[in-house]
């Protein structure tokens, strides 16, 4: 059986109830080289001491954009950026991890309305605060990220968003091309930036396109811009949906979903449309302090 924990706030970690016998164990943190080994159980306690090297990897000074082709997602990736995108999957699974092991809830405030030359919005701006959970309601499906809303959305068309755990799943990672694409600046972090964009068969379709954002140093998710590949026929009146959003480190290197905006950009001289949102607030079930994110592993 394969049992999966994230370690305390003090890097230990504690499997029970594991029968005596070898047991293959795995060890991850973000930024950092994997750690595997295997031992043999005794009845009683087995303690274990490991320790992680940085991970540093030698990325290219020349960026090269290859072409997308339906089966570029499943051929392998170059080395560099198959160690990028597993960068992106440790953060995916500490988030997966943490959800699990102590749920917690954000409070999210939200802004909407008409932005003005300078910046700020104007017009009839609309405040929502709403309670959500970690992970996304709603999964990333290709081809089915525009929908038409129900319940309080009912009447209008709704975009569904990639968040950290999709970034990682294969429904996402088998239907787009992704390239390593230098390095720059997110705010005020030095990131290396991953450009993804959908698979030649699905770019007929309505999907996204975009940028994954990792720090320099530790390789933790600190953005995210999507756009839409098409407009919508009903709304041509649209030239453009985007949407960045910033991470911050929740627990050790756990990246939760910080801030973002929502541009709606228009044909013609209409000003855009924003929509901006940020956390204000995060509530765990009890006080107890959540562990950092080291994954611990264990397999038989």
């Amino acid at each position: 059986r394969d049992v999966r924990r994230l370690a305390r706030e003090d890097g230990t970690f504690a499997l029970r109830d594991l029968a005596p016998g070898p047991v293959r164990l795995r060890v991850t943190r973000i930024g950092h080289t994997p750690a595997e080994t295997t031992l043999t159980l005794a009845p009683g306690v087995t303690r274990l001491r490991i320790e992680l090297r940085r991970l540093v990897l030698q990325l290219p000074k020349v960026v090269v954009t290859g072409a997308c082709t339906d089966r570029t997602p499943v051929e392998g990736q170059p080395g560099p950026l198959a160690a990028l995108l597993d960068q992106v999957r440790e953060n995916a699974e500490r988030m997966r991890l943490l959800a699990r092991e102590r749920p917690f809830v954000l409070q999210v405030v939200g802004v909407g309305g008409a932005r003005g030359a300078d910046g700020r919005i104007i017009g009839a701006a609309r405040v929502d605060t709403t309670v959500r959970g970690p992970l996304p309601p709603t999964p990333y499906a290709p081809g089915r990220v525009v929908r038409p809303g129900t319940g309080a959305y009912a009447g209008r068309t709704v975009v569904t968003l990639p968040e950290v755990t999709d970034l990682a799943d294969t429904a996402f990672t088998n239907h787009h091309c992704l390239w390593y694409a230098g390095q720059e600046r997110f705010g005020s972090d030095s990131v290396i930036r991953v450009d993804f964009a959908p698979v030649p068969w699905l770019a007929r379709e309505i999907d996204l396109e975009g940028s994954i954002y990792l720090r320099v140093d530790g390789y933790r998710l600190v953005g995210l811009v999507t756009r839409l590949n098409r407009i919508p026929a009903g709304l041509r009146t649209l030239a453009a949906y985007t949407v960045r959003a910033r991470f911050r480190e929740l627990v050790g290197d756990v990246p939760v979903l910080a801030e973002w905006e929502l541009t709606n950009t228009f044909r013609g001289n209409a000003p855009p449309w924003v929509q901006t949102g940020r956390v204000v607030g995060v509530q765990w079930p009890d006080s107890s302090a959540p562990g950092r994110d080291t994954l611990a592993r264990t397999r038989r």
